[in-house]
């Protein structure tokens, strides 16, 4: 990803905030073929003990064939988390020349994808996610549990690599920024609003 410095984020448990705050993520590979494949799906952001190495945990439907790309044992894996994002309009800014732009926030997460044989392992995989997302979630009978988790293949990914980037007009003047920012919080749509509030934590 392109990141130039004033736009980076490298914090490692600000990313780890962000991924869990935002942690319904797309996933891409790239297939035997050479083509790149992308699932979207929510993903678990674990700590493997306290302070210990950040894992990424999910589970994809058996018949959706991206779990296969991650049996090559060098099959790389990236996992994009995608925060708030806004147009900003040119006559925004007090400065002038200026065009339209888009202000975002995202992490990017990087590693080998291993699948997960072990049937309880897979079970509590799948019911973190559960309590993570749905915690009120009604017992489902046994036979019925046992069909969805045979239905599915259990996966995670060790993370190797962060990349974050908050592109939030830091290379603008701090009136322009405020100005961006106040726009967008009077606006109607959420992500604009919550776009604002990421700018103004980072000021």
């Amino acid at each position: 990803m392109y990141v130039p410095t004033h736009f980076k984020v490298d914090d490692p448990t600000e990313l780890r905030q962000f991924m869990c705050a935002h942690s319904f993520a797309t996933l891409v590979t790239t297939g035997p073929d050479g083509s790149p494949f992308a699932t979207h799906l929510p993903l678990l952001v674990e700590e493997d003990g306290p302070g210990g190495a950040l894992c990424l945990r999910s589970h994809l439907a058996r018949a959706n064939p991206h779990w296969r790309h991650f049996l090559a044992t060098d099959a790389d894996t990236l996992a994009v988390f995608h925060g708030p994002h806004a147009l900003v309009h040119a006559d925004w800014y007090d400065s002038a020349p200026n065009v339209p732009t888009w202000n975002y926030a995202v992490v990017h997460a990087y590693g080998h994808a291993r699948v997960i044989e072990d049937l309880e392992t897979t079970r509590g995989i799948a019911y973190r996610l559960v309590a993570q997302h749905t915690p009120d979630m009604r017992p489902i009978p046994p036979e019925y549990e046992a069909r969805l988790l045979a239905a599915v293949v259990t996966f995670e990914i060790p993370v190797v690599r962060l990349e974050g980037k908050h592109k939030l007009n830091q290379n603008k003047t701090p009136a322009d920024r405020e100005n961006v920012a106040r726009e967008l919080a009077a606006s109607a749509d959420e992500g604009d609003r919550r776009t604002a509030e990421l700018m103004r934590a980072r000021d």
